[in-house]
């Protein structure tokens, strides 16, 4: 792990860096409304553009033109319980043989993960937006069906 990160996490409270990233988020944003815009197709013909990635706050795609059910921009959140979240990054940082300093920066990052996950969840839901669970093991395909089913474009594939 990279030094500044290991700092990173030592140095901040798990709700100083929820706020960082949220932060950092929030200074992605007009990039993120501007690739959108680029790729936008009010008739659903073109090519569209799918991104991922938690930069995608649920407040902001929600004020984006042309989204919702029926436009050109629709978001689906994939989630998964904070279980399958905290087994993912304690299995890819080998938590068992992890130093304790280790440890500590793993067990900030899920419980900033956690944090994170509450927030984005709830703007979900209190904006009528779609999310999926996919933290069940199911696989890829499955996953990928299931996006299109929500969005309502998997006759066109």
């Amino acid at each position: 792990m990279p030094a500044h990160v290991t700092e990173h996490y030592a140095a901040l409270t798990v709700e100083e860096l929820t706020e960082s990233v949220l932060g950092h988020y929030e200074r992605l944003r007009p990039r993120v409304a501007e690739l959108i815009a680029a790729h936008a197709d009010e008739d659903g013909t073109g090519p569209g553009l799918v991104l991922e990635g938690s930069a995608l706050l649920p407040d902001h795609v929600a004020r984006l033109p042309g989204s919702g059910t029926g436009s050109g921009t629709v978001a689906v959140w994939l989630t998964a319980d904070v279980s399958v979240v905290r087994a993912r990054v304690y299995a890819a940082g080998q938590y068992d043989a992890a130093t304790p300093s280790e440890r500590l920066v793993m067990d900030k990052f899920v419980a900033r993960s956690e944090r994170f996950q509450s927030i984005v969840l709830d703007a979900v839901d209190r904006l009528g937006l779609t999310r999926l669970d996919v933290g069940g093991g199911r696989p890829v395909g499955e996953v990928a069906d299931a996006v299109l089913d929500a969005v309502g474009v998997r006759d066109r594939r």
